[in-house]
């Protein structure tokens, strides 16, 4: 833990007690200054600690989404780093649930944040374990089970000892295309064996939390350094128009922190400033 309140990536007003607490939720390589986890801290955990923290994160997020933005005052954001919520989707029985970077709720919207920073921005969104570790053949139809030799279409939406069946597939039907769930055979690339899988789940989670806490909008915001934006912003765009029904392509967006660092600067706020001073030195430092 000593290891992570030192980090130089990490803002000294970022966090929380619970937050310093070793229970805490941390990456495994959060005391490196590469972090993603500790550089999404610093940005939006600090937001809470700022006079001005809940104008900046409205003015990002109503950027991103136009059609949530209020008039005069805007609504009251909370900001929840590492967030789970293991039922939304039924994700019990691992150890790795959706986890989402930073959950911003209002009283009328959620939104999920997810951020890259350096390693994890040129890897690209993360892909479905299943497939990496060759427990699934990668394409979404019978015979794809390598592991347990089932005829399910994806060996996710069954039982495995302790692991309960996912509503991925059964929740999307509501929000992808039809050419999503189409019956494939070997050879052929299940549409969550990519980059989009790290998405839709975000992008689920969402949806789910708002229609189960009567929220009107979700969406999910991904955000990195200019530097290291490489191909999320076109992988993004893909997930929008080739997964998502039409009426959601807005409900996913893409946009880098030099732009919240823009938002930060515009209040006019001394402690704003040190903090769009902050990712700045970060990114210049770490990303170029």
């Amino acid at each position: 833990m000593e290891g992570i309140l030192q980090n130089p990536t990490l803002y000294p007003k970022a966090l929380t007690s619970s937050e310093r607490d070793p229970s805490f939720k941390w990456h495994r390589y959060a005391h490196s200054p590469r972090s993603s986890q500790v550089f999404c801290i610093s940005a939006f955990g600090t937001l809470r600690n700022l006079t001005v923290g809940n104008r900046v994160l409205a003015s990002l997020l109503y950027e991103a989404f136009p059609e949530i933005a209020t008039m005069g005052r805007p609504r009251k954001w909370t900001i929840s780093p590492e967030c789970e919520d293991e039922d939304l989707l039924n994700e019990r029985g691992t150890r790795q649930p959706t986890s989402v970077d930073a959950l911003c709720i209002s009283s009328q919207e959620v939104i999920c944040i997810e951020s890259k920073f350096v390693t994890d921005a040129a890897e690209g969104f993360g892909r479905c374990g299943q497939a990496i570790r060759g427990d699934c053949a990668g394409y979404h139809g019978p015979g794809s089970d390598k592991k347990t030799g089932t005829s399910a279409w994806c060996r996710l939406e069954g039982w495995e000892a302790k692991r309960s069946p996912r509503l991925y597939w059964s929740l999307g039907k509501s929000y992808f295309r039809s050419e999503t769930f189409e019956r494939q055979s070997r050879g052929q690339a299940c549409p969550f064996a990519g980059p989009f899988y790290q998405l839709m789940r975000n992008f689920l989670f969402a949806a789910a939390m708002a229609e189960r806490d009567r929220k009107n909008f979700f969406g999910v915001l991904a955000i990195c350094p200019e530097p290291s934006s490489g191909a999320l912003g076109s992988q993004v765009e893909k997930f929008r128009l080739e997964i998502l029904l039409p009426e959601f392509h807005d409900r996913v967006k893409f946009l880098t922190y030099e732009i919240l660092v823009g938002h930060l600067r515009n209040v006019a706020d001394p402690e704003a400033d040190a903090l769009a001073a902050f990712l700045e030195e970060r990114i210049q430092t770490i990303c170029r």
